[in-house]
Formats: structure tokens, C-alpha cells, sequence
């Protein structure tokens, strides 16, 4: 049986700094915002906690406050260059990198555009987790994490995050994930991303249901590819299991020899996905190239430890959402 909860054990971490007596209006128009998604590739922090990956678990290793701290100023480089109004991260390591990320973009970024709000949510004792950073207020943030006694043993697995953003009156209802990788073998972990897929199937369908702009951003572990393309008016995609929900995925609307969002095995894989139904609609998305963070080839500049360089595996994606 498979079936997701609010786990008092995962951390939720809400936090609303205010920099200025006016709230940011959408940027745009009133009901149109853009949103970021970019996977950081392992984004530790300086302290050596113990349950960090090999190559981060201690000075011996090569990483250190030094090599962080560049890697901070890079990623708020990155931030300010792309300028979303909400930005969703997945392999953040805690939930005082978010003040690390707010106080690196305070210097020589447009006032009015700060980042006021942040959330951040991570299974008990997992080493990375994913965080949200707005310029619009969020609430009502809930984690649903997926538990199963009758797949056999359960990996290690991210928790779904759901957060209202509130938006010059309007809500714009935000699942934030980051599925089972392929690691230990495509076909062995396929039973797991179905559960997640089914997991926000059912949840996105509640939203909608209850009338809410709803948008799904993450890293998938899963191309564009391996979901079910099936057209419904407007929508693309239909979502595994029994609430029979359509979502729509700009990925279709684009070539599939065009560039993805991860470079594995001299391949581009679409597994960095935005999805939206409900009263939410996509009008525009791209894979994020002009910048650092990709070489001349438009290929994500992978994070490299030993030497400090690099920003990624993935390449931030981007879209625009009207509601």
C-alpha cells in the first residue's frame, strides 16, 4: 500500500524577512510570474556534518569554507542574471544555506526586487533537500512524503513539497520535487518514480479540484519521454494513476533534438520538468544557456570539487505562468 503523509520528522522551514513596506508586484502584469527550477548538484555547505556524500564529508576531501563561499557568490551570480520571481532549488543541504542565498543577493541587487521568503524541506537525517526562495509571500506549506510495505525495502526518497505563493490577491498552488534516481538501475527504481508520479497526480488533482493555478516544478529523474503523452483540449500529458489528471508540459511543444536540461552519456535528457493545470498556463519555458554555467556548446558546466569549478550538472530551466 502507498500513501503520503505530513511526517513531523521532515524539517519545514518558513521564513519571512521583509525588506522593504511594500510587497513586489508581479512582473509582467498582475497575474504573471516567472519561475526558476535548477538542480545544484550536491550544494553542501562548509560544515561537516557526517552525513554528506564522500566528497564532501571532510576537509581531507578538498572542500572547504572557501570553496563554498565561491560557489555561494556563483549561485547568486546565476540569480540576479536570471531574475525569476520564484526560484526552486533541489540538492540544497539545509535550511540556513536560504540566509547564505538572502544575504549574498543583498549586495548590489535591485531593491525592490529581494527575495523576502524562503522554505525548505528535507527527509530526517537526508543529506539534501530542496528550498523555495520568493518575492511573493508563501503559507500554508505541507510535505508529503510516500511510504510503501508492499514494494520491499523502500530507498532513501525526497518528500513532495506544496506551498501556496501569494500573488497580488491571487494563489498559485507550488509541488516542488525531486523523484528517485536511476542509480542501482533504471528498471529496479522505475516502481518508485511511478509511486511519486501517482503521489502527485493525486495531489494536483485535489488543488485543481478545489480551484487552484497549479504548477509542478522539480527534477523528475524521469525525460519527458517516459511519461504518457496523451492530448486533453489544452493539456499533453497524463499523469499516472487513478485521478486520470492532464497536466500540460512545454517540453512537447519543442523539438526533441533541441537542447534538454541534463547532459549524461554525450545525450540530452528532459528530466528538469515544469507542469501546470488548473487555472495555471505556461506561456513560455527555455532551458537557461547564456550564462557561465554552460560551456560554448550550451552543455551544464559540472560542479568539479578537486578544483572548485564549475556550477552544475543541469542546466536551469525557466517558464513564465499566467493565472
Amino acid at each position: 500500500m502507498i500513501f503520503s503523509f505530513l511526517k513531523n520528522g521532515i524539517w519545514i522551514f518558513v521564513l519571512a524577512v521583509l525588506f522593504c513596506s511594500c510587497e513586489y508586484s508581479a512582473s509582467g502584469s498582475a497575474s504573471e510570474v516567472s519561475v526558476l527550477n535548477w538542480n545544484l548538484e550536491t550544494f553542501f555547505d562548509a560544515n561537516f556534518d557526517g552525513n554528506e556524500y564522500s566528497e564532501f564529508k571532510n576537509s581531507k576531501s578538498g572542500w572547504s569554507m572557501e570553496k563554498y563561499s565561491a560557489r555561494l557568490k556563483r549561485l547568486g551570480d546565476v540569480l540576479k542574471k536570471l531574475d525569476a520571481d520564484i526560484v526552486v532549488l533541489e540538492e540544497l543541504e539545509k535550511k540556513e544555506q536560504i540566509y547564505d542565498i538572502f544575504n549574498i543577493l543583498s549586495g548590489g541587487f535591485d531593491f525592490a526586487k529581494s527575495y523576502k521568503y524562503g522554505a525548505f524541506a528535507a527527509s530526517t537525517d537526508a543529506p539534501i533537500g530542496c528550498a523555495v526562495i520568493s518575492r511573493f509571500p508563501l503559507s500554508d506549506v505541507r510535505v508529503h512524503e510516500i511510504f510503501s510495505d508492499s514494494e520491499g525495502k523502500m530507498p532513501s526518497m525526497r518528500p513532495i513539497m506544496q506551498i501556496n505563493v501569494s500573488i497580488d490577491g491571487k494563489n498559485l498552488c507550488l509541488f516542488v520535487n525531486h523523484w528517485k534516481s536511476k542509480s542501482g538501475g533504471s528498471e529496479q527504481s522505475e516502481v518508485w518514480r511511478n509511486a511519486q508520479e501517482e503521489n502527485l497526480s493525486r495531489l494536483m488533482s485535489v488543488a485543481c479540484a478545489e480551484g487552484s493555478s497549479v504548477l509542478a516544478a522539480g527534477d523528475f529523474n524521469r525525460d519527458i519521454g517516459e511519461f504518457i503523452h496523451e492530448k486533453n483540449g489544452d493539456f499533453n500529458v497524463r499523469l499516472r494513476g487513478s485521478d486520470n489528471l492532464f497536466v500540460y508540459s512545454p517540453w512537447l511543444e519543442r523539438d526533441f533534438d533541441e537542447r534538454g536540461s541534463y547532459w549524461y552519456k554525450d545525450r540530452w535528457e528532459r528530466i528538469d520538468h515544469f507542469f501546470s493545470c488548473g487555472g495555471a498556463k505556461i506561456v513560455s519555458f527555455e532551458p537557461q544557456t547564456n550564462g557561465e554555467w554552460a560551456d560554448n556548446e550550451g552543455k551544464p558546466r559540472k560542479y568539479k570539487v578537486y578544483n572548485g569549478y564549475g556550477y552544475s550538472d543541469h542546466l536551469p530551466i525557466m517558464c513564465r505562468v499566467s493565472f
